[in-house]
């Protein structure tokens, strides 16, 4: 049963300056897709299991409500495919839909009992999941209580480490999904932190280390912000340290893009400015010089060392 609810896929499609950098973001959040075909410049479509609907759109902004900021990448539903796609015609057509009814009349009471639970993901809460869900009478051979659903994740989602879970009824079974955040040991790295970025210090603060810069304090790319050592009070000497610090700081990015609009010539710099996801755009100004585009782009890049 669960095989069959498997096949279930919807159909969307992804528009923007270059659409396929947008599949590597879902990639490498585990979302697989499935018959890519790009149908314009600026539009890519493709196949994706129904349950990594929802991950898509959290991802990229879906196009049928406001985006309150600028995304590079905004997606759209473009309806059901394979087994799913019958059954949205099934819901469109009255006489269908009375003999799925019927089909689903004879088959219901069974189909809303549990007849076990299944666990997929990471294996170590697998018994504090199951009190959960026997204290919420969700159990084999009793009914199942969606209602009860989001407090169980809730309280899976407080234990330590877990940073994903679901839980959802997959034909006769209930199937729960429980992510950890992995484990890595950190590994500090020696020596001074240095700036990443040109342009103004807005704040930098050292947890372990000697800050060299200040806030309103200019710095270039190359410069240290942080040195690899502090003197002791009781002490006239420096003790070399592994730094531990973050910084905030203002930058301005500025180039000359040749492009149709306004709007494609502010995606095609916001690409090649590749700002990470911590990275924050406080302001973008777009002057037109004949055939160019001068785009001005202010925003804040944080940068960290050994956190």
């Amino acid at each position: 049963m669960s095989k069959f609810f498997g096949n279930f896929r919807e159909k969307i499609c992804v528009e923007g300056i270059m659409p396929e950098r947008a599949l590597l973001r879902l990639k490498r959040a585990g979302i697989a897709v499935y018959n890519v075909k790009k149908t314009a410049k600026d539009r890519i479509v493709f196949h994706v299991k129904k349950k990594d609907s929802e991950k898509v759109f959290a991802i990229y902004p879906n196009v049928c409500y406001n985006i309150s900021e600028y995304t590079p990448y905004v997606a759209k539903k473009l309806g059901d495919v394979g087994l799913g796609k019958p059954i949205a015609a099934l819901r469109r057509r009255v006489g269908l839909l009375l003999g799925g009814l019927l089909f689903l009349g004879m088959t219901g009471y069974a189909d809303g009992l549990v007849f076990g639970v299944e666990f997929t993901g990471e294996p170590t809460y697998r018994r504090e999941a199951l009190a959960l869900l026997e204290q919420c009478g969700i159990q084999a051979f009793k009914p199942y209580k969606k209602e009860r659903v989001d407090w169980i994740c809730s309280q899976i989602l407080a234990l330590d480490g877990v940073e994903y879970c679901s839980v959802r009824k997959s034909g006769l079974r209930v199937v729960v999904e429980i992510r950890t955040a992995p484990f890595t040991e950190t590994e500090f790295v020696s020596g001074d932190m240095t700036a990443k970025h040109t342009g103004t210090v807005l704040s930098i603060t050292a947890l372990r280390g000697t800050a060299l810069k200040n806030a309103g304090d200019p710095v270039r790319a190359g410069e240290t912000l942080v040195g690899g050592w502090f003197i002791p009070p009781t002490q006239e000497e420096r003790v070399q340290v592994q730094p531990i610090a973050r910084a905030r700081i203002a930058c301005v990015y500025e180039a000359d893009v040749e492009a149709a609009t306004t709007d494609e010539a502010f995606a095609k710099a916001y690409l090649l400015l590749a700002l990470s996801d911590s990275d924050e755009i406080q302001r973008k100004e777009i002057t037109e010089n004949g055939t160019l585009f001068h785009v001005k782009i202010e925003y804040t890049a944080i940068e960290t060392f050994n956190v």
